[in-house]
C-alpha cells in the first residue's frame, strides 16, 4: 500500500510538471498575479484532481468492458481543444486590457484544472489495466495519491513561473503572456491534428 501511495504521488507530480498544457494554461495568470500564484496552481490542481478522479474511478470499475485506448484518444483531443480555447481566451484578455499594464485573466483555475483533469485522465486510464491487476484498495490509493501529487506539484510549478516572471520587467510581461498564449494555441492545434 505504501508503495502504491508513493508511486501515485510521484506519478502525479511528474505528470503536473512535464505536461506543457499545464504550464501554458496558467502561465499568463501566474505572471499576472505572482502574489497569488501558489493559490492559482493549488486551485488548478484541485480541479485537475477532481476531473481525473471523476473520470478514472468509474472507468476503473468498467475497465473490463471499455476500450481504454479509444477513451484515452478522446481525452487527449479534449485536452487539446481546451488548450486551444484557453490560448485564444488569453489573447482576448490581453487585447481587452491593452491599455492596462497587464491583462486580468478572469478564468477560474479550478474550472481549467477540471477540464484538463477530465481530458488528461485518458492517459491515466492506459495504466489502469496494470493497476487493476492488484487489489481495488491499492488502485484507489494510487489514484488518490496521484491527485494529491499533481495538485501540490502544480502549485509549486505555478509559484516558480511567477518568480521567473517577477524577474522580468513589467513592460515585458504582456509580451511573455502573448508568447505563452501563442504556444498554447500552437500546441493545442498540433494535438488536435495528431
Amino acid at each position: 500500500m505504501t508503495l502504491a501511495a508513493l508511486y501515485g504521488v510521484g506519478s502525479g507530480a511528474l505528470h503536473a510538471v512535464t505536461g506543457p498544457d499545464h504550464v501554458l494554461s496558467l502561465g499568463p495568470a501566474a505572471l499576472d498575479r505572482p502574489e497569488r500564484s501558489f493559490g492559482i496552481g493549488l486551485h488548478w490542481g484541485m480541479g485537475h484532481a477532481v476531473g481525473t478522479l471523476a473520470l478514472s474511478v468509474p472507468f476503473l470499475f468498467a475497465s473490463r468492458v471499455v476500450e481504454l485506448e479509444a477513451l484515452a484518444s478522446f481525452g487527449n483531443r479534449l485536452s487539446a481543444a481546451a488548450l486551444l480555447v484557453m490560448g485564444l481566451w488569453s489573447y482576448r484578455s490581453l487585447r481587452q486590457n491593452a491599455g492596462a499594464r497587464t491583462a486580468r485573466d478572469a478564468r477560474s483555475p479550478v474550472m481549467i484544472g477540471l477540464v484538463h483533469g477530465i481530458g488528461g485522465a485518458g492517459s491515466l486510464l492506459l495504466v489502469l489495466p496494470v493497476l487493476v491487476s492488484g487489489a481495488l484498495a491499492t488502485t484507489l490509493l494510487f489514484l488518490l495519491a496521484f491527485a494529491v501529487g499533481s495538485t501540490l506539484a502544480m502549485a509549486g510549478l505555478t509559484s516558480i513561473l511567477a518568480r521567473l516572471g517577477s524577474a522580468l520587467a513589467r513592460s515585458v510581461l504582456p509580451r511573455a503572456q502573448r508568447v505563452i498564449a501563442s504556444l498554447s494555441i500552437g500546441v493545442g492545434a498540433v494535438w488536435l491534428l495528431c
